[in-house]
């Protein structure tokens, strides 16, 4: 027996979807039609643009473009998306489909779409849907839906939009990763050139900015802030 087996078309780059879901302006219009645009085109509800503070217990989060979703509902696609995101063991960048409740008789799905953790949050595009998508559209309704985030970001609104996030040095990032790996205060002196007392220095200096209680707690949330990655 043979099967007729059907091409696959070419995939889909973020490249190639950029210029039509770019934010290139500050004004407030703009990212909310393009969350109409993304919702008409892969069959949403509704569409929301909120930024997660990952580093914080519990996390918060601020809603700062809102499309077609009604104020009922808005807390609880928040909530629902946020913590699909955050109980992940590390920073999540994957497309998520998230069961909700019953819209008019029909069930609903969350499909999340986390962006790339900075020091000042993680913008999410979360759609609502009452039909599941097919995996070709949730592929190319998270491109999409990262190009927006990733250009937004670069938008005045974007940067002001965030509370004020902690601004961490080269030398307290670089005190901080060779902590994660295990270093003593007396080891890392001996790797970056510095006394010991200069690197206790360096690390109670950011474990202030970040709120923390002590060292390692300064690590875990700068590795979940994304502010610092483990030296290879």
């Amino acid at each position: 027996m043979t099967f007729a087996v059907k091409p696959m078309s070419s995939p889909i780059t973020m490249r190639e979807l950029a210029p039509q879901w770019n934010v290139a302006s500050g004004d407030d219009g703009e990212p909310s039609a393009l969350l109409g645009e993304l919702c008409r085109r892969f069959g949403g509800e509704g569409a929301l643009l909120f930024r997660i503070r990952v580093g914080e217990t519990p996390p918060r989060t601020t809603v700062l473009v809102n499309s077609g979703i009604e104020e009922s509902f808005r807390d609880s696609v928040v909530e629902r998306a946020t913590g699909a995101i955050v109980n992940r063991e590390r920073n999540e960048v994957l497309p998520m489909m998230i069961p909700a409740w019953r819209v008019g008789g029909a069930s609903a799905f969350i499909y999340a779409f986390p962006g790339c953790a900075r020091t000042h949050g993680q913008l999410v595009t979360a759609i609502l849907a009452v039909e599941q998508m097919s995996f070709a559209a949730i592929a190319e309704a998270y491109l999409a839906g990262r190009c927006m985030m990733e250009a937004f970001d670069e938008t005045p609104i974007g940067r002001a939009a965030g509370p004020d996030h902690p601004r961490i040095t080269v030398r307290e990032q670089s005190c901080l990763a060779w902590t994660a790996e295990g270093k003593t205060s007396e080891e890392i002196g001996i790797i970056l050139d510095l006394s010991p007392h200069t690197v206790n220095h360096y690390l109670g200096s950011a474990a202030r900015k970040l709120g923390a209680t002590n060292r390692m707690h300064a690590v875990a949330k700068a590795l979940r802030l994304g502010l610092i990655e483990r030296p290879v």
